[in-house]
């Protein structure tokens, strides 16, 4: 059984494109020492990129066949070398949405990897599969806490693989990935995870958001003598949020930005963008004096605590204890009460991490930054949601992801099949 981290395929012939007629196929069989040579991975992945679905994905077998958006492709590894490729007529990505943001980095969510933010240099996190959630909760959380209430937490009768608040640290610590291309507009990511949706993409989480934020503003250690002055960015984020739901109704309305999967206005998103990178400068200005733990901590103390919200929420409700939710769905409306509650037992977990010397105004200051961010990050991506989670196609095991880097060999890319053959001519 041949190596499955690398395939390699020789040919005559070096390209096949997309004028070729529709329902053509062409298979390359050659079992003698191929020249041509392309990695599993990039293979796996350029599949992915363009729509198709790897309905079969044994390395330890050799056995391959990826389908999907007009696309067939099949593979056998050794002794048959056979690779066979049929093109459907193109699907004009002007109007379709299954295009991928497209970047070498994004092809990491293929695999169940999380690019994390240089800028906060975040490592790459593994979420796809439970083992992998463990894992890497464990990793923010050493003391285990975490882990164990999202094994206490799991619903298997309700939905099966939830994870809920886990899934915050997909925009918390995600890089920015649709990228700064200002005309770009696409904005659909793979799915690294089952129910990588949560209060940061909803809109409950939002409009909650919003409103706790007015009354935290509005309180009375903030406008009753002696009264201390709201902390900076708390004000302008509270302006930031306000002036995006003033002028793009999709930034609360959860429904209408999903309407938006590969087309959401420019200006809106470069508005997310702006404010995203705003956050960003904050923590990389407090990073200047804490160094790059503060926001890792912070990260994980919120971790620690939402991933309790849903199972506290349905309490919340059935015993009639739940706060207003302006007519949007009970148990996330709540949730994001919830966040708010959870704010002080952040504020104690951080302190038991060594924070002490940041004052509760500080670490209050933060917490509110880090959940806009979430939001602004949100708005700027999006992933499956709903019922369609239950049917998306698993992630491909991590291990077959590798950095690649341009070189001869196999491409998937654009519409067309590329085998190199520069050495073709000395072959015998």
């Amino acid at each position: 059984m041949a190596n499955p981290d690398h395939l390699a395929l020789r040919t005559k012939s070096s390209t096949i494109n997309a004028a070729m007629p529709a329902n053509t196929a062409v298979t390359f069989t050659e079992k003698k020492p191929p020249f041509a040579a392309t990695n599993l991975g990039e293979l796996a992945a350029g599949a992915l990129r363009h729509g198709m679905t790897w309905t079969i994905f044994r390395p330890e077998e050799g056995v391959f066949l990826a389908e999907g958006n007009g696309h067939t492709l099949r593979l056998k590894l050794p002794p048959a070398y056979t690779f066979e490729y049929t093109l459907q007529p193109a699907i004009e990505p002007a109007v379709s949405n299954s295009l991928y943001v497209q970047s070498p980095v994004v092809d990491k969510l293929f695999f169940g990897i999380l690019p994390g933010d240089i800028q906060l240099q975040l490592p790459d996190y593994h979420m796809g599969t439970t083992a992998d959630v463990y894992h890497t909760m464990y990793t923010l959380d050493p003391t285990g806490i975490a882990a164990k209430r999202i094994r206490d937490n799991r619903h298997p009768s309700f939905v099966p693989n939830s994870l809920f608040g886990f899934s915050d640290l997909i925009p918390l610590a995600g890089a920015m990935l649709r990228g700064y291309d200002p005309q770009s507009t696409i904005a659909r990511l793979p799915l690294p995870a089952e129910y990588t949706t949560g209060l940061l993409s909803h809109q409950e989480g939002f409009v909650i958001f919003r409103h706790r934020l007015d009354d935290f503003i509005a309180s009375p250690q903030f406008t009753v003598a002696p009264a201390r002055p709201v902390p900076g960015m708390v004000l302008a984020v509270r302006d930031m949020y306000h002036a995006m739901m003033d002028d793009f109704p999709e930034w609360e309305d959860e429904v209408l930005a999903n309407k938006q999967i590969n087309n959401r206005s420019a200006d809106f998103l470069t508005r997310a963008l702006e404010h995203w990178v705003a956050c960003t400068a904050y923590f990389r200005r407090i990073h200047e004096t804490t160094g790059p733990s503060f926001y890792r901590d912070l990260m994980a103390s919120h971790l620690k605590n939402a991933v309790n919200w849903w199972h506290q929420a349905w309490n919340r409700i059935r015993m009639g204890k739940e706060r207003e939710h302006h007519g949007l769905r009970d148990y996330i409306a709540e949730g994001m009460h919830l966040y708010w509650d959870y704010l002080d037992l952040v504020i104690e977990d951080m302190e038991s991490k060594g924070w002490m010397e940041i004052a509760r105004e500080t670490l209050t200051e933060a917490w509110v930054v880090m959940i806009f961010r979430g939001f602004c990050w949100w708005r700027c991506h999006w992933m499956m949601e709903g019922d369609e989670m239950c049917n998306a196609p698993p992630r491909l095991p991590s291990e077959y992801y590798q950095d690649r880097s341009p070189s001869k060999g196999l491409d998937v890319d654009g519409g067309y099949v590329v085998v190199s053959d520069e050495e073709e001519d000395t072959a015998s």
